[in-house]
């Protein structure tokens, strides 16, 4: 028997990422091609949503917070989630060529 699948919540970081990632996309591609990419990350969500132990800790956030930050690529996009308490937060949704460290300080910056 197939384990359901856990409940997820898109945070305002990740929300913000999909926001820069569908504005560059139609921009540069089109609206057909953020379709495509868009059905894509969805995709993968429900595969996170499934096997969250399927990811892997990002090199830049080992040793944060006992391990518990993990990442997939769903083609050139970084997704970094967490699970805590049977649910998948999804903290970030990125271009896989961007910086995670400079956006990590951005956004703790923002925060202060």
């Amino acid at each position: 028997m197939q384990a359901p699948l856990l409940k997820y919540r898109i945070l305002p970081t990740a929300r913000i990422g999909i926001d820069e990632l569908r504005s560059y996309i139609v921009r540069s591609f089109g609206w057909d091609t953020w379709r495509q990419t868009s059905a894509h990350l969805q995709e993968t969500i429900a595969q996170i949503r499934q096997f969250p132990e399927s990811g892997h800790v990002p090199a830049e956030l080992e040793g944060f917070v006992d391990d518990t930050f993990r990442q997939v690529l769903s083609g050139k996009i970084r997704i970094i989630y967490q699970v805590r308490d049977d649910v998948l937060y999804v903290h970030l949704i990125m271009d896989a060529r961007r910086d995670l460290q400079a956006l990590l300080q951005r956004i703790v910056l923002r925060l202060m």
